[in-house]
């Protein structure tokens, strides 16, 4: 059972997901320390549950020896951050999956959960299906690919960067395609759903990715087709945008609460 909650990052998902859990953590008495970069407002402080607090001195991070760690600053975080949290006796979840692209980081989380003997839960997110892909990921003929659409104001970095103004952006097009560990490279804060899905199937480089902005779209759609010869699975999501990051899918924090409520239940839903 959980007694002590650490979140790294304070953005929308994060509050998001500690909203979500504010009933089960209460109920619990679970204790929460929130380790963000800068000073919290006023409204912040205000805001905050009476079980939590916040701190930006890592030390009482590791000083708070926490049971479980939810990890919800962004790819940078997952590997400053999360060798020693699993060092420390942590189970750690990672929202920002599209680090594990990286292999080598991937791999030192693994080993260090091995020797702690303790778990990374990576949790479903913005997408469905991950049982399925998951049950047939081992078959000898086997196509997973994933297509993402989002509307203009999901990318307007990165159309500025190619020098697209978004009031311009009148039919669908490309913007990337490619493998899986190409696009959550490129695009960190968009594109964790495929390294997600990368991760439950056959991995970042046989995973294809496509990557469309739409302007019909106000929601973000996630499109996922499976092919083997177990079968065939069509899977299309369509979410809408956190209020805080239209590049996030408010779904995301549900998703993260969703996990760690299971942590608390006397059942699950394998």
């Amino acid at each position: 059972m959980i007694k002590r909650l650490a979140i790294i990052g304070y953005g929308s998902i994060a509050k998001d997901t500690l909203q979500a859990l504010q009933p089960l953590l209460s109920e619990h008495q679970v204790e929460v320390l929130i380790l963000r970069r800068s000073t919290p407002c006023d409204s912040e402080k205000k805001a905050l549950p009476v079980f939590a607090r916040f701190t930006q001195d890592i030390a009482q991070l590791w000083d708070f020896s926490a049971d479980f760690i939810i990890e919800a600053a962004g790819q940078e975080a997952v590997a400053q951050y999360l060798p020693n949290c699993l060092s420390t006796g942590a189970d750690v979840l990672i929202s920002s999956i599209g680090a594990l692209a990286n292999a080598d980081l991937y791999a030192e989380l693994l080993n260090i959960a091995q020797q702690s003997n303790h778990r990374i839960l990576l949790p479903s997110g913005a997408i469905a299906g991950l049982d399925y892909i998951q049950s047939v990921k081992d078959a000898e003929e086997i196509e997973i690919a994933y297509e993402s659409r989002k509307p203009v104001a999901a990318w307007l970095p990165e159309l500025a960067t190619l020098g697209i103004s978004p009031e311009s952006v009148q039919q669908t097009f490309v913007l990337f395609e490619g493998s899986a560990a190409e696009a959550a490279k490129r695009y960190p804060q968009n594109l964790n759903v495929a390294a997600t899905l990368a991760l439950a199937g056959i991995g970042m480089d046989k995973t294809h990715v496509r990557v469309l902005v739409d302007p019909s779209l106000s929601q973000n759609q996630h499109h996922i087709l499976v092919k083997s010869e177990f079968g065939e699975m069509r899977l299309q999501v369509s979410n809408t945008p956190s209020p805080n990051n239209p590049k996030s899918s408010w779904i995301v924090a549900q998703s993260i609460a969703a996990t760690v409520k299971k942590e608390f239940a006397h059942t699950k839903i394998a």
